[in-house]
């Protein structure tokens, strides 16, 4: 990871020991700063002070005390309270005496430290001394009006420009600011060209006995970046003509990166440097506000990594932050500099896109993101590419709600990842509807696990040759208390959602073991039961010993269980972790089996190199009889490599005699049998063997 702000939260931990480790970590940044900070947790106990805060003498009592002694006056009590609990910042006056019996004077900012969730975990504290400020006021001989604007200001560099004779006064204070506030014609001189447009709108505005207060940048020619406040009033004769301009200034940078600092502790992502889930929704809400106010059409893309977990696993917590340092630097040449592109967290990324004319605006920097994320990243002597889905909403009607754009989007991107991963689609009203059946139909599953609704059913398998039967493929059903028998394509959202996929797999090896011991005891010869397994069981890494501590604990032989995995699973992201498992498994004794072979993308580089000892065609190339080539080549690739080859959707007899003259193996389909409960396994054995 990074180092600063970039805190690893393991899953162990608590809001409030996360709170505790985000706070040490910003101490330790407190600790280095080079100007008046401190740190207060939020049981406002100091954690941490600035070697500048000690320096200058800023009082060290942070307890809210009944005497002007502390920093936090009694009458700021409820103040301080607030700050730590909903995050509401203020300031504050005080003053104490020097050691020589002298009075200075600081002006304290209170602000609230958030995560990117917006909540609050630490309160930061910065002092300025403005008893310089007083001072100058003090020696102030200029008329009252001058002096009170200079008491507004709190500094004092004081212009007086006479509009008639052009005629100009300094004050004798801040000569290096002085010497950048010098103009002839145009008062923007001294304005950085990049900070011009607003400040021309303030001048261009101003009338006769009005104050404007801005903050520019100076037009320095050292390239010195100088941040200015500046209160400005034109003065008017009795006639009410304008007659002079006065115009305070004050050198506010120090000021600015103090404020940069606590801004990006607030507003910054610590890893790659983008606006985060705070931020973010600032925008989103300035974004919302002008297109019901002016009618402006914006977007909103969301960006998920496809398979970052699986980097993270496989290459590494540090190749993932490359990853997402990399693609941060690819959404920002992607679209325009002023899209917002935030890191919401995580491998999550999102973009606001203002001033659009259509949904070509759109996506035409959605397809650049995708050629750039073509190119390898290199990494500790390896190369490696990364793939996105994305999700992106347009709100252009003006009688639409756009607060509802953020979950249009994520439900753009949902549909993006459900239909493959790496591609991009817009969201139509229709996918809110196929999402929301979607949740529904998760949530019934949930229960119907809990309610011990699924159960296994078991399809033969036959062995051409033999005329006998070799095992069982174990296939999950669930018992619908209203719609009866329901097959997997009935709930296969289930078997795409990470949680649900490894409890509903858990079960299914867990059932079938249970269900082997049973015919065991009762001398049933049901050869080897085959039971698929998902992606999500092998995230942990340890799924052999998991596997091969069940069939001890259910004293059932390795022998007697065979693992089916797609092809998918096996090549995909994460094959060396599947692959280790299986090795591990095979050696074993555990028989495996590419199940539907044909519809992936293996190669024969990998059935060479992955212990297989089953190959089992897919049904719509069994059923297809233009698919006649392929089922023979895959017959003969099986053979070639000592592989059993297994038929899957045998549904008639023209089917089985073509198998037969191809020289497969063993069979799997109805004109067997169809799949059955455990309790009618007996009984086909019987007539099957009869």
């Amino acid at each position: 990871m990074e180092k600063g702000l970039a805190i690893n939260y393991g899953p162990d931990m608590d809001a409030r020991e996360r709170d505790r480790a985000r706070v040490l970590t910003v101490g330790a940044l407190v600790r280095e700063a080079p100007f008046p900070l401190a740190l207060l947790d939020l049981d406002l106990a100091l954690v941490a002070v600035s070697p500048a805060w000690v320096a200058q003498g800023v009082t060290p009592a942070l307890t809210m005390g009944s005497d002007a002694s502390g920093i936090v006056a009694l009458d700021d009590q409820a103040a301080l309270r607030a700050c730590a609990r909903d995050g509401i910042d203020f300031s504050h006056h005080l003053h104490d005496a020097a050691e020589d019996g002298s009075q200075r004077f600081w002006r304290t900012e209170f602000n609230a430290c958030r995560h990117d969730d917006g909540g609050v975990y630490a309160v930061m504290v910065t002092a300025r001394d403005v008893t310089g400020f007083a001072e100058s006021v003090l020696r102030a001989e200029r008329d009252e009006q001058r002096l009170r604007m200079a008491l507004e200001l709190d500094d004092l560099l004081v212009r007086e420009y006479d509009l008639r004779t052009g005629e100009m006064y300094f004050s004798d204070t801040a000569p290096d600011l002085r010497k950048w506030c010098v103009f002839k014609d145009d008062p923007l001189e001294i304005v950085h060209p990049e900070d011009r447009r607003l400040c021309a709108d303030v001048v261009a505005s101003r009338r006769v006995g009005e104050t404007e207060v801005f903050e520019f940048r100076l037009n320095r020619d050292d390239g010195v970046e100088t941040w200015v406040r500046a209160v400005g009033k034109v003065f008017g004769d009795q006639d009410g003509q304008p007659e002079k301009l006065v115009n305070l200034f004050k050198d506010i940078t120090d000021r600015r990166r103090r404020t940069e600092v606590v801004e990006n502790l607030a507003f910054k992502d610590s890893l790659t440097g983008l606006p985060n889930r705070a931020l973010f929704q600032h925008r989103f809400n300035e974004a919302v506000s002008a297109s019901e106010t002016l009618g402006e059409m914006f977007g909103l893309i969301m960006i998920d990594v496809d398979h970052f977990k699986d980097i993270n696993d496989t290459l590494g917590h540090d190749a993932g932050d490359v990853l997402l340092k990399r693609l941060a630097g690819m959404l920002q040449r992607a679209f325009r500099s002023g899209d917002t592109v935030a890191r919401l967290g995580g491998d999550e990324f999102a973009v606001i896109l203002r001033g659009l004319r259509g949904e070509a605006d759109m996506m035409r920097p959605i397809h650049k993101l995708q050629e750039l994320l073509q190119r390898p990243i290199e990494y500790a002597g390896r190369s490696f590419t990364a793939t996105a889905s994305i999700g992106a909403a347009l709100h252009g009607d003006p009688e639409a709600d756009p607060a509802h754009m953020i979950k249009n989007a994520d439900i753009a991107l949902y549909h993006a990842k459900e239909a493959g991963r790496n591609r991009s689609i817009i969201f139509e009203p229709a996918m809110r509807t196929e999402l929301e059946r979607r949740v529904e139909l998760l949530r019934d599953v949930r229960a119907a696990i809990m309610a011990n609704e699924f159960t296994l059913f078991y399809q033969p398998v036959v062995d051409i040759r033999e005329r006998r039967v070799v095992g069982f493929e174990a296939l999950m059903r669930w018992i619908h208390p209203e719609q009866g028998v329901l097959t997997p394509a009935r709930f296969m959202a289930a078997f795409d959602d990470q949680e649900l996929s490894l409890r509903l797999g858990d079960l299914a090896l867990e059932h079938s073991l249970r269900q082997m011991r049973s015919w065991l005891d009762q001398g049933v010869d049901f050869g080897r039961i085959a039971v698929n397994i998902s992606a999500a069981q092998f995230r942990s890494g340890c799924l052999a010993e998991e596997v091969r501590e069940r069939l001890a604990r259910w004293n059932v032989p390795c022998e007697c269980l065979t693992i089916e995995v797609t092809e998918n699973v096996y090549m995909g992201w994460g094959s060396d972790l599947v692959s280790g498992n299986i090795s591990r498994l095979h050696a074993a004794g555990v028989m495996i089996a590419l199940d539907d072979f044909g519809t992936g993308y293996a190669s024969l580089a990998n059935l060479r190199q992955f212990p297989i000892d089953r190959l089992k065609i897919d049904k719509s190339f069994v059923q297809n009889a233009e698919d006649e080539a392929i089922v023979k080549a895959v017959i003969t690739l099986g053979a070639s490599m000592g592989m059993k080859v297994v038929a899957e959707g045998v549904e008639d007899a023209e089917q089985l005699e073509a198998l037969i003259r191809y020289g497969c193996d063993q069979i799997q389909g109805y004109y067997f049998g169809k799949p059955m409960p455990a309790e009618q396994v007996v009984g086909f054995l019987e007539r099957f063997g009869g």
